[in-house]
């Protein structure tokens, strides 16, 4: 059963339903979202500028719709002196990083390309994800991309070498799912982050179920420590390591509007867009598996949490929605399969049943 508003299931974890088939997320108006306005975000950037310094502040710019957006409206709109940086990986999808490029070359832009050494990426996410097949959780499943947290930590490095006083994100509220290990909270106006403690307990238990979560851990231990601590933009972890530097969350000021953002970098940067027809995520091979483990877990998706979001808003229609849901089930058959090719992980083809994508 689906909800009568939304497009989650009666699969997702701690759902409930009331006596119209609403579902408690819709009743709760999950996540809470209250963009601020581009005047008060003017007004922030404005008061944090620093003189005698290498820009006003430092995009991370992954390729992908809404970092291009933020990274031309802080240039162009709100006239301020921009850098760049993108973190690239073994799963960073080619169009995404030509448009990073195209983009920063377009508007003149000191653009910085930052990576982890020899494979880390790929060999964290190769080991989580061997534990995730021997014993499946969603605690394995988000560590999987432990090592992609370290872009919080590169960018914020780039920025205090170069002594620009701001890092801008572009993350919006409706990427949260109300399905991961750790949910983070509301207070009614904004998600808050749990702590640390019940994160450290999952973890442990998780080291008991399989000889390849704690072996990945133990060998990529510095990796797994920082990337958990950096988990988001506004960690403690990050305010601490990196005082001089404020983190600016660019759409919890600037309202999101998928269709407007694309018609605009359309026009401005020539954005390309990419092969598949939803573009959320699709700068990211390791993607495909996040949905088939979520799928195979709870018959549910990072997508379907996307949009349920997203129809809580108004910023599309359950049909529209539903439509998206069947478009990605091909996506992701072919992606998945793709994806191992590319990431030479051709020895887990075997363990990957794509006929789930189809239920």
């Amino acid at each position: 059963m689906r909800c009568s508003k939304c497009i989650l299931s009666d699969t997702v974890p701690e759902i409930s339903f009331n006596d119209k088939k609403v579902c408690n997320y819709c009743s709760e108006n999950f996540p809470p979202y209250f963009p601020e306005g581009d005047e008060k975000l003017s007004r922030f950037l404005q008061e944090n500028i620093r003189e005698g310094t290498n820009a006003d502040c430092l995009v991370g710019l992954s390729g992908g719709k809404d970092s291009t957006y933020a990274l031309v409206k802080l240039k162009e709109e709100f006239n301020m002196r921009v850098e760049a940086f993108t973190y690239v990986h073994e799963g960073s999808a080619s169009f995404s990083i030509e448009n990073a490029k195209n983009t920063c070359k377009k508007l003149n832009i000191k653009h910085h390309i930052v990576s982890l050494d020899k494979q880390t990426h790929l060999k964290t996410f190769n080991g989580f994800f061997k534990a995730w097949l021997k014993a499946p959780s969603p605690t394995t499943a988000a560590m999987t991309c432990v090592a992609c947290k370290h872009l919080h930590i590169l960018g914020l490095e780039i920025a205090e070498k170069r002594n620009i006083p701001m890092i801008v994100w572009s993350a919006t509220p409706f990427e949260e799912p109300p399905f991961l290990a750790i949910k983070r909270y509301t207070d009614g106006k904004k998600l808050k982050q749990v702590s640390n403690t019940k994160s450290s307990i999952l973890l442990l238990k998780e080291m008991l179920k399989t000889k390849e979560f704690p072996a990945t851990f133990i060998n990529n231990f510095n990796i797994c420590i920082n990337g958990c601590l950096a988990v988001n933009p506004e960690a403690t972890y990050l305010k601490r390591k990196f005082p001089k530097v404020i983190p600016v969350l660019f759409f919890h000021y600037h309202n999101w509007e998928p269709k407007l953002i694309k018609e605009y970098i359309k026009a401005k940067v020539d954005w390309k867009f990419p092969d598949d027809k939803e573009d959320w995520h699709s700068d990211c091979l390791f993607h495909y598996f996040k949905e088939y483990m979520f799928i195979s877990m709870y018959g549910t998706s990072y997508l379907e949490a996307f949009l349920s979001n997203q129809i809580r808003y108004g910023i599309i229609s359950k049909e529209e929605a539903l439509l998206k849901i069947e478009e990605s089930k091909l996506t992701n058959s072919t992606g998945i399969l793709n994806a191992l090719e590319t990431l030479n992980l051709k020895h887990l083809k075997s363990e990957i049943n794509t006929s789930i994508f189809n239920t």
